[in-house]
């Protein structure tokens, strides 16, 4: 291809401007092109917008006369017709130039009507202008100027007919919506915004609702709103999103349509030589000593959390910094803090297996301040230690381990993950070699199965039900990917900044969506006639149902060339489905038993588990079962009310890592409370002080100055 010889330093502007001719205008003009033609070859803009100016150098080089904006779309339209592969592009660009004329010569013909009713726009008052109103649906509808003109003198017809003295751009384009959708020209609304009630009750609200205490906060809430609108009429095909209205799926995450669902950083990577972000080595040697560890993963976990919705999970802490000199408990709480604290997102810690003395210490030292009384801490950050199944031959591994569950008992956290030790994955993103290397889950979603259980009450019919809304889910996602991939791969000015470059490598590899089945266990049990979720023939009923779901979800997302996993993380998804589900059950049988069963907590779990106040003992060989049909990790939670101490916990732990035990992929074992120290009440290990006797005496055991000292 042509290098660019840059000669042509300005341009003459259609108003007459002498303006500084840009690179990157040529790109976002091939680029709409290629998009408007619905090609995915985004990356012949940038290859022959050389070509583009390697004429222009050729043909106004030397010229006293800059080219003007027409001699420049003349030379972009020579470059796409001299390419037969690109017939498409060209002609959608021929279109583009065509429409642009129509519109200048609507804008140069625009005369005010001062007959009209006032117009306010922003912070200024206009005339009334037809022809305004034409070449926005010329622009934005993508309407021939005919069409467009007689919606326009429809619309003007209406606001004649009201006899207003004083008319606002919003109200004009809620008229121009009416009118598009009475003439089936549009399907959904070309204006989005926050009623003003909204933010009236955000800052005084008139219920226990908490206002927005800051202008950040305040800002947040109304952006989301209007960002949440946004994905669900822009991005989501029509069939998905009448499916998410509808509580049959649920998209996560629209608020935040240009961020990734979770981003998994690999620790060992990040501190590796020829460590960076994106395709940029911004590290040349590895980080040496503690302080220059914490102060790289610090950066890298702060713009993680710019282009990144959900939790940052960092993996293999304890095995980057296991060969440092200057390993030091206290120097490494101050790192876990510093991590901590650098981004508004969940941080998960994944470390293990028990192995080297080095990582002993770093599982040790992050273990006690995650088990102190360090309530904030505790909240932004949770650990997750795998181990094999030699974890308890050596003593010292098992020592480890059994703190590690005595930790739990005692305030609520970490998570403790049982795992078989997998073969690493090949290949790089961040500078990374090996099987070190950083991956993301770009879109989530939730699944309702309680609704086609109740709508057809037998296997059959309940999996001939889940088709279409599976076929819409991988639709939705692939739908959301393709929006994240158009943003990534955006012409951005130099320098771009870290974040962006992260997101653009990721979004360019990482092909993984999750989707979350809601209520398997109580969908079981309505398509085999059960009494209880738990009872043996609503258990076989979820397997068939989850099988047959995760088989697929995974064939419908092959084919958008997507991998598809299962997840279990579902968040305000399953509130939302029982809702729309109890609300369908009462106006269709008001007085049906289900109504109750629906209406316990227990029957739309997120997931593939069981309902969490069962004996684990008893949920143990069912829930390892469903999770390897999903092929996923299992998630086995001890709850609360089980009251499990720290011995027992490890005896559950050691039982399932028996020869001949129940060996699921992955077991974690979570205990969500807190001991109090003074009283011995049991509270949820949110909690900041003891509910009882306000006690902070968390975590330590009377008499133990440490977990671990």
């Amino acid at each position: 291809m042509y290098a660019p010889m840059g000669r042509v330093a300005k341009v003459l502007d259609r108003n007459g401007e002498v303006v500084p001719f840009r690179r990157s205008r040529v790109v976002r003009a091939i680029l709409a092109a290629v998009r408007a033609a619905g090609s995915r070859d985004e990356w012949v803009a940038d290859k022959l917008a050389d070509m583009v100016v390697y004429f222009l150098d050729l043909n106004h080089g030397d010229s006293k006369t800059p080219p003007t904006a027409e001699d420049i779309d003349d030379t972009i339209e020579k470059a796409l017709l001299s390419s037969p592969d690109l017939a498409a592009v060209s002609q959608a660009f021929i279109a583009a130039r065509r429409q642009g004329r129509e519109l200048r010569a609507l804008e140069q013909a625009a005369r005010e009507d001062p007959a009209g009713p006032e117009v306010e726009r922003g912070h200024v008052l206009q005339g009334w202008n037809r022809a305004r109103i034409t070449a926005a649906l010329v622009r934005e509808n993508g309407l021939d100027v005919t069409r467009a003109a007689e919606v326009a003198a429809a619309v003007e017809q209406r606001v004649a007919g009201l006899n207003l003295p004083r008319l606002t751009t919003g109200l004009i384009r809620e008229f121009v919506d009416v009118e598009l959708y009475a003439r089936g020209l549009s399907t959904q609304p070309g204006t989005l915004h926050v009623p003003r009630h909204d933010i009236d009750q955000w800052l005084f609200p008139a219920d226990d609702d908490p206002p927005a205490a800051t202008q950040s906060e305040l800002a947040d809430r109304a952006s989301r709103r209007v960002l949440g609108e946004y994905a669900l009429a822009a991005i989501l095909p029509a069939t998905s999103r009448e499916l998410h209205l509808q509580a049959r799926l649920h998209f996560h995450g629209l608020d935040t349509p240009v961020a990734l669902a979770q981003t998994r950083l690999d620790a060992v990577a990040a501190l590796a030589e020829g460590a960076g972000f994106g395709l940029t080595r911004q590290y040349p040697a590895r980080a040496q000593g503690l302080t220059a560890a914490f102060a790289r993963l610090a950066v890298l976990v702060r713009h993680a959390s710019a282009l990144t919705s959900g939790p940052i999970v960092l993996r293999r802490l304890d095995e980057a910094l296991a060969h440092e000199p200057d390993l030091d408990r206290a120097a490494l709480q101050e790192g876990l803090r510093l991590l901590a604290w650098q981004a508004p997102n969940p941080l998960r810690l994944e470390m293990g297996p028990p192995g080297a003395p080095g990582r002993d210490l770093v599982a040790r030292a992050l273990l006690d301040a995650l088990a102190g009384e360090d309530a904030p801490l505790r909240a932004r950050v949770s650990l997750e230690l795998a181990l094999t199944a030699g974890a308890f031959s050596d003593p010292a591994r098992r020592a480890l381990v059994e703190r590690a569950a005595l930790a739990a008992c005692h305030c609520g956290e970490p998570s403790f993950r049982l795992s078989e030790t997998g073969a690493g994955v090949s290949g790089g993103l961040f500078g990374e070699t090996g099987a070190h290397r950083h991956a993301a889950t770009l879109a989530r979603a939730s699944l309702n199965l309680v609704a086609p259980a109740l709508a057809a009450r037998d296997l059959a019919g309940c999996l001939a039900a889940l088709d279409p809304a599976i076929e819409a889910v991988a639709e939705g996602l692939s739908a959301r990917v393709r929006f994240l991939e158009r943003v990534a791969m955006r012409d951005l000015p130099d320098p771009v900044a870290p974040p962006a470059r992260m997101l653009r490598v990721l979004v360019g590899q990482s092909r993984e969506v999750s989707l979350t089945p809601v209520g398997l266990a109580t969908a079981g049990a309505l398509v085999a006639g059960a009494d209880r979720p738990e009872a043996e023939t609503a258990l076989r009923a979820g397997q068939q149902v989850l099988s047959y779901l995760a088989f697929k979800f995974r064939q419908c997302c092959a084919r958008h060339n997507l991998t598809g996993q299962i997840g279990a993380w579902a968040g305000a998804a399953a509130a939302r489905m029982a809702g729309a589900d109890m609300a369908g059950l009462a106006a269709a049988d008001p007085e049906s038993p289900l109504r109750l069963r629906l209406a316990d907590d227990s029957a739309y779990l997120p997931g593939t588990g069981l309902d969490p106040r069962l004996p684990v003992g008893s949920r143990l060989a069912h829930e390892s079962a469903l999770h390897a049909l999903a092929g996923r990790e299992a998630e086995l939670t001890v709850s609360p009310d089980q009251a499990l101490t720290g011995e027992e916990l490890a005896a559950l732990i050691r039982a399932a890592l028996a020869e001949g035990a129940v060996r699921p992929t992955r077991l974690s074992l979570s205990v969500r409370h807190r001991l109090c120290r003074d009283c011995g009440t049991r509270s949820v290990a949110t909690a900041e002080s003891c509910p009882h006797c306000g006690s902070t005496a968390w975590a330590v055991p009377p008499g133990q100055k440490t977990l671990f000292g």
